[in-house]
């Protein structure tokens, strides 16, 4: 219960994340070829559930979260 107390906030969040300077980043890599693997990530790639369910909120709970 203490999670949805936490996050309850956020439900009505209508906000936009911009992710506009890594896309640039990414897009300079590319360009430059200067070690474009080192500069492979793609936020949309992430499986954010996934990332939510079983990384993030454990990790609230473990270590930010101790009674």
């Amino acid at each position: 219960m203490r999670l949805v107390e936490l996050y309850k906030t956020y439900v009505f969040f209508t906000g936009r994340f911009d992710d506009s300077n890594t896309e640039k980043l990414r897009v300079a890599a590319r360009e430059s070829d200067a070690d474009v693997h080192l500069f492979d990530f793609d936020p949309k790639c992430i499986d954010w559930e996934d990332y939510i369910m079983n990384t993030h909120i454990p990790g609230l709970t473990k270590y930010s979260m101790k009674p």
